[in-house]
């Protein structure tokens, strides 16, 4: 009896490592700079700055716009 829990680990630890991992087939954004530092700002003026986001994943990579 001990023989099946032994050879059902093998088993599954074999099906884990054979086969690709899900997350290959997938978007993936890669932001280089994470942080905007806009250092001292007065009250009432407005400040920009553009992140550029890529697409290192296999699959498209889509946006929701959602209202503040």
């Amino acid at each position: 009896m001990k023989r099946f829990p032994c050879l059902f680990m093998i088993f599954l630890i074999s099906i884990l490592l054979i086969c690709p991992r899900i997350s290959y087939c997938a978007p993936r954004a890669f932001i280089q700079n994470t942080v905007y530092d806009a250092g001292d700002v007065p009250q009432g003026k407005e400040i920009s700055n553009e992140f550029t986001l890529k697409n290192t994943g296999d699959q498209p990579l889509t946006f929701k716009v959602r209202p503040c």
